[in-house]
């Protein structure tokens, strides 16, 4: 009976799933770590580690009770498996570089609070190009556009980076905001985001306000906090389109001066004349401003949407 190299795993040749799961766990250091840069449970990155090992036939790392060690061996794959995966993402960004018809799929990693505007200009463009696929993440946490699994992002940052092409689609204050119609008492309950986002302005405003006796309720994004607040949960900071565009949020009046934001569209400088990202791109300067709920700061206007590079 034949035995497939899945089955017996002493004869296979490393598959390079296996391969890029362990180029995670040495990238992020832990198990866990390489579990949520690739949104697989820790238990299959476990079992395709110990697999690995199966098939080089000698231990790659060792648990502890404080995280893992790699052994010897498992640092010097962790080597050619780094160099692995950067030749990897250099020949799929050259692949793309190369295409230029309007079809196949178009990755976009978007933060919350701009999925509204993108998914009238996604739905726009589906109709009038219905060869490109879209493949949209939204997170709170910014894509590594230096990967080529991502073709673009819609971000908020005061500071780009100045590797990339982008555009700077917006400007905005953020407000802090209470459920409408609602008295806020001194002692509300604070609604923030998790740790992950301490380093950002409006969560270091907030701790600096928040005194020791205030709960915190932390939350993963941005909407999330908004969705709290809107029942009467606790106060928080909210970018100033979303209270002024939703009833049941109202803003607070502080006398300190409350941070700002922008959104940028960005991607990778290879990119420039790759179709999917041309096509989108374009859409997005003829029909941002008609379609979004978000402004236009000042500088920047309708039929004048250069490009920052």
């Amino acid at each position: 009976m034949e035995v497939s190299a899945m089955q017996n795993c002493k004869n296979a040749d490393p598959l390079w799933n296996d391969l890029k799961i362990y180029n995670a766990v040495v990238c992020e250091g832990s198990l866990s770590g390489a579990s949520r840069r690739l949104s697989i449970s820790h238990s299959t990155v476990c079992r395709r580690i110990s697999r690995l090992e199966d098939i080089v036939g000698v231990p790659l790392i060792r648990r502890r009770s404080n995280g893992i060690a790699f052994t010897k061996n498992g640092e010097q794959l962790g080597g050619f498996v780094r160099e692995m995966d950067e030749r990897a993402n250099d020949i799929m960004f050259w692949i793309k570089q190369k295409k230029d018809d309007l079809a196949g799929v178009l990755s976009l990693s978007c933060c919350d609070i701009a999925l509204q505007s993108l998914s009238r200009i996604v739905g726009d463009l589906s109709v009038s190009n219905p060869g490109i696929q879209f493949d949209i993440k939204v997170s709170a946490m910014n894509a590594d556009l230096r990967l080529a699994s991502t073709d673009l992002a819609i971000r908020a940052t005061t500071s780009p980076d100045e590797s990339l092409v982008g555009v700077k689609l917006s400007h905005f204050q953020f407000q802090l905001a209470k459920c409408a119609g609602v008295n806020s008492p001194s002692h509300a309950n604070w609604i923030c985001l998790n740790d992950a986002f301490s380093h950002l302005p409006a969560e270091r405003w907030l701790g600096e306000q928040k005194s020791e006796s205030q709960s915190q309720i932390k939350v993963d994004s941005y909407m999330s906090a908004a969705e709290l607040i809107r029942t009467g949960t606790g106060i928080g900071l909210l970018p100033d389109f979303v209270v002024e565009n939703d009833p049941y949020l109202e803003a607070i009046d502080v006398e300190e001066t409350l941070p700002t934001w922008d959104l940028w569209l960005v991607y990778h400088r290879s990119q420039i004349n790759n179709g999917l990202v041309k096509a989108f791109t374009n859409h997005l300067k003829s029909h941002w401003c008609e379609n979004q709920s978000i402004p236009l700061p000042p500088e920047v206007s309708s039929t004048d949407l250069s490009w920052q590079k």
